[in-house]
């Protein structure tokens, strides 16, 4: 598991240096961008075997970009899931993550994003085997990435969003749960463009 986050870290990072040398000669972005999406999440990792499993959800990101290409990212997600696997169980997922963003603006319309974010993630409606108390929190993580459509200087659509996202709850075997979270909306653009 390990090695394969390191592949992403490293694919991620060469994508950007890469790519680079060839973004002299385009504007800037503007500066802030908000996207709000629907995201479905593929998890598994409770206890009892009840496999894997689909959540779904929305979320809302803040994007501020301050070199060309670059950007810090803010996520806020909430997902949840009924009786899954017919077993009556519920689990509902909010996190939290920060993180780097690098965006390819070769082309006006189109621009493909990779990123990796780091934070946490709360869980609830649900039995965390070992763990009494309060609902838990733990660490998560997020690396993946998209492709935002522009239609205007102000709006674009993410046309689809693919995360490799790991969290850390407690499940009575290995405390690690694996989710392909995928998603798609909206961005609304704010601030003046470059020229």
């Amino acid at each position: 598991m390990r090695r394969r986050v390191a592949i992403l870290i490293a694919v991620t990072v060469c994508l950007a240096v890469c790519t680079r040398a060839q973004t002299s000669r385009i504007a800037p972005p503007v500066p802030l961008e908000v996207n709000l999406a629907y995201s479905a999440d593929r998890t598994n990792g409770l206890a009892g075997g009840y496999g894997c499993f689909w959540m779904s959800g929305a979320k809302a990101e803040v994007n501020a970009n301050f070199a060309y290409g670059w950007s810090v990212v803010a996520e806020l997600a909430g997902e949840h899931a009924s009786n899954i696997n017919s077993a009556h169980e519920d689990l509902s997922l909010v996190s939290y993550l920060f993180g780097p963003r690098y965006s390819y603006r070769g082309a006006r319309r189109l621009v493909p994003f990779a990123q990796f974010l780091v934070g946490g993630v709360h869980g609830f409606d649900a039995l965390f085997p070992g763990y009494s108390g309060a609902p838990p929190n733990a660490f998560a993580f997020a690396t993946g990435g998209g492709l935002n459509a522009h239609l205007s200087r102000r709006f674009a659509l993410r046309l689809v969003q693919a995360d490799y996202f790991q969290t850390q709850l407690p499940n009575d075997a290995n405390n690690r749960q694996d989710h392909l979270r995928l998603s798609g909306g909206v961005v609304f653009r704010f601030g003046e463009e470059g020229r």
